[in-house]
């Protein structure tokens, strides 16, 4: 039994230090959000009794920490950071994605996409002069000679051409969730909706729930590193006290082996 209790603790301070360390190698990576590895105690084996002690440990989930990170601006008009709530919205050929990295960039045919190919979704310009925010679309660049594109906080895409004139061509979508920390993990910066998060809502930037739009710059992980290299020395230290459990009883175990051997002979 000690032996079982021993590595259940052991698996659980590995996957905690496999968390910590994929959080520590994301400290520099747009957007990242770090986990959280947290555990549950097993029950007893034998029965609820006063008497009795638990079976282990186990990793309950793997909690997502949907915290701000810092914003740094850098000059790149084509950047975009949010700041508050919400997750900029991409399309990736008919499948909705959403990510809080807005290093963006303008492709050959003039969509606004992620490093991936993924296009931004905007809100379009309505015959009314109105943005459509029911009907996000891709986010595209009016064909002429842009000179340089601004984004204001609420999401505004501007297009500024050669000949000093100036279009907006669509409005930032963003979108929220009842439970940001449900969203599922895809890599590349962004997520997919689940049930756990529940359906996206749709929104414009600084409005009710929705945060801000800051232009030309990016949000940064929201890793606190001093923060994981305890949690490195913490699951180190728990692996190696699992590990002189473990060494200990399988000892215990030899040793009384020997023992009933020896009395068998007699």
């Amino acid at each position: 039994m000690p032996f079982r209790i021993a590595l259940s603790g052991l698996n659980a301070a590995t996957a905690g230090l496999r968390t910590t360390a994929n959080n520590i190698a994301n400290v520099a990576t747009t957007g990242f959000r770090q986990s959280r590895t947290e555990f549950a105690a097993l029950p007893p084996t034998t029965g609820p009794s006063a008497a009795t002690v638990g079976s282990g440990v186990r990793v309950s989930r793997n909690a997502q920490q949907q915290t701000q990170g810092n914003i740094r601006f850098t000059g790149n008009a084509h950047d975009a950071a949010i700041g508050g709530e919400g997750f900029f919205v991409l399309s990736d050929n008919g499948s909705t994605l959403y990510t809080r990295a807005g290093d963006f960039r303008v492709d050959a045919d003039g969509y606004v996409v992620n490093p991936q190919g993924s296009r931004v979704q905007a809100y379009p310009v309505g015959s009314n002069g109105q943005f459509n925010a029911s009907a996000p679309t891709d986010l595209r660049l009016a064909a002429g000679r842009v000179t340089r594109v601004s984004v204001d906080q609420t999401g505004v895409v501007t297009a500024h051409y050669s000949d000093g004139q100036s279009t907006e061509v669509g409005k930032v979508a963003i979108a929220n969730f009842a439970n940001p920390q449900g969203l599922e993990r895809l890599g590349n910066n962004v997520w997919s909706e689940s049930t756990a998060s529940g359906d996206a809502q749709l929104g414009e930037a600084g409005t009710a729930a929705f945060g801000l739009i800051n232009a030309g710059a990016l949000e940064g992980s929201n890793v606190d590193l001093t923060e994981q290299l305890v949690n490195m020395i913490r699951f180190s230290r728990q692996i190696e006290a699992q590990a002189t459990v473990i060494r200990t009883a399988s000892e215990n175990a030899a040793t009384e082996e020997r023992m009933l051997a020896r009395r068998a002979l007699k």
